[in-house]
């Protein structure tokens, strides 16, 4: 598990809308593919006060296990507490099913979390769990009842075949999810592994409205999701949503009752491409997300960035 730019950039972004703070779960200990120039430049054109921190001052990560040496070769990549000491944060706290790289709550996820669990966390980091469990519907139960009410969760999984993971979600899985249990805001990102990648994100007014709905994403590229989700103080943990096909009237309206609350959010959006739009078989109900985290519709943007599809 890892933290790349997507997730760090939005991290970094979240902690510019509201300082992250409290207590922050990390679901296993994650390498940081970063290095402390890199970190520190990140931080920089985020705007965050370091408070004078040099490279020399960041830790470097010497006991990270089974990094993917397809992502990064080079050793001097940043310690995950390192990362977040830059942000404010003085102390992390690693949630595994063992004692592995030292995690210091000792759970698995796919059992009901304990009492002493429940309503402790303001945020979680997820670098790719959820992918790699039999029952993940158990484990984001587990992660929304650890939250605290105005806590975060961020989680990034695979959406496509590539790395071996056990399970691919879609991405309604999780504004549904998030929905139905009331959450304060949810916003779902979908990754496409061009060069450079692009970001995309679900038009929620595709699910406002009746005449309209979100298609499949559908790429050869591998893809990934990014997931924000804010709980709120009346959300709950334990509805199951239905799918958007199979919803009653009365579903639809509860759905879009929640839906419209998130849309209002004053939260900006926490990712975008790295790069002009490079994907163009976008199906309906989805956005691109340029480089200024703007979302925008996919056949505009292909037809200002390549003038020849015109």
């Amino acid at each position: 598990m890892g933290l790349g730019f997507p997730i760090v950039d939005a991290l970094v972004r979240e902690h510019k809308y509201r300082p992250l703070a409290g207590n922050v779960v990390l679901i296993g200990r994650q390498t940081v593919y970063f290095s402390p120039a890199e970190v520190l430049a990140l931080l920089n054109e985020h705007g965050v006060d370091v408070h004078g921190a040099t490279e020399r001052d960041i830790e470097i990560d010497r006991s990270t296990l089974n990094r993917f040496s397809e992502f990064r070769t080079d050793s001097d990549l940043i310690i995950d507490r390192a990362l977040f000491r830059l942000l404010g944060v003085p102390r992390v706290m690693a949630l595994d099913h063992s004692g592995y790289e030292g995690a210091e709550i000792i759970h698995d996820l796919t059992k009901p979390i304990p009492p002493e669990l429940r309503n402790t966390a303001d945020l979680i980091v997820d670098g790719s769990t959820l992918d790699n469990v039999f029952d993940p519907a158990t484990v984001i139960r587990n992660f929304a009842e650890m939250l605290r009410p105005g806590g975060r969760l961020l989680t990034a999984n695979m959406y496509s075949n590539h790395h071996v993971p056990y399970v691919m979600l879609p991405p309604l899985w999780f504004l549904d999810y998030f929905v139905a249990n009331g959450f304060a805001d949810c916003k779902v990102y979908i990754l496409v592994s061009t060069t450079p990648y692009n970001a995309f994100t679900i038009d929620m007014d595709a699910l406002l409205d009746p005449a309209r709905s979100v298609s499949a994403f559908v790429s050869p590229h591998e893809m990934g999701t990014l997931v924000l989700a804010e709980k709120a103080g009346h959300s709950t943990a334990h509805i199951k949503p239905t799918q958007q096909h199979y919803r009653s009237a009365d579903d639809w309206a509860r759905y879009r009752n929640v839906l419209e609350r998130m849309k209002a959010n004053s939260r900006p959006h926490v990712a975008r491409s790295k790069g002009e739009i490079l994907f163009f078989d976008v199906r309906g109900g989805h956005l691109f997300m340029d480089r200024n985290f703007v979302a925008m519709d996919p056949l505009t943007e292909i037809l200002r960035s390549h003038p020849e599809y015109r």
